[in-house]
């Protein structure tokens, strides 16, 4: 990353932020972010309110010299640690579906009660909310090459409106299933990602299906 541009940019998609998110965290326009990573502007005024705004090193971003993060880190979620003040931990659950409700239970994961440290940054950085995510071990296919059985996630109850392209825990007549919605033709579709679409055929998203949480990490041996 030899240009300021590129740094910019760079910092700004670790955090899974827009230019308007980090335009209004620097105290900036989003215009200005926008000139500065098309090149158009240096705009080295503002470089101390970017390199705040972002958490990263001012030197590597003015000159990229050194490490980025003022962390010595990147933002990314990590297992290493017992939670404390740079980690939030979040349990590891198991969900229990009614057949003929929409009710779902939540359960402790009896089978592994340590909990997951998930990075406060990188958290923070997606705009989650620590109180409504969940740690689930993947106990049921479907859904490979994307996921995987063994797999643990990280589902947001917060998210319960459908996004395109995204995947969500679903209960679905009773069932728990996880499944990626798509809007096509007018309608919501739930999708498996799974190569055999004969025996993970799409259905509808409609009155049968209650979005439990997207599914917003995923921790896996799978490379």
């Amino acid at each position: 990353m030899k240009t300021l541009a590129q740094r910019v940019k760079y910092a700004r998609e670790q955090r899974s932020w827009t230019q308007s998110h980090l335009a209004a965290a620097a105290g900036l326009s989003q215009g200005t972010i926008g000139n500065i990573e098309s090149g158009a502007r240096q705009a080295r005024g503002s470089l101390p309110q970017i390199a705040e705004a972002l958490g990263v090193e001012h030197k590597w971003l003015s000159q990229g010299i050194g490490n980025p993060w003022k962390t010595r880190e990147l933002p990314v979620a990590y297992l290493v640690g017992t939670p404390g003040s740079n980690v939030q931990a979040i349990s590891r659950i198991r969900l229990r579906l009614h057949r003929g409700s929409a009710q779902v239970s939540v359960d402790p994961d009896e089978s592994d009660t340590s909990p997951i440290a998930l990075s406060k940054v990188w958290l923070e950085a997606r705009q989650l909310d620590a109180r409504r995510l969940m740690a689930f071990r993947l106990d049921m296919a479907g859904m490979e090459p994307s996921l995987h059985e063994g797999d643990t996630l990280i589902i947001s109850a917060a998210h319960v409106e459908p996004q395109d392209g995204c995947v969500f825990a679903v209960n679905y007549e009773g069932e728990l299933v996880f499944r990626r919605l798509v809007r096509d033709g007018g309608l919501w579709w739930m999708y498996a990602d799974h190569t055999d679409q004969a025996r993970f055929p799409r259905k509808t998203f409609d009155d049968r299906a209650t979005l439990i949480g997207r599914v917003v990490h995923k921790l896996s041996d799978h490379i």
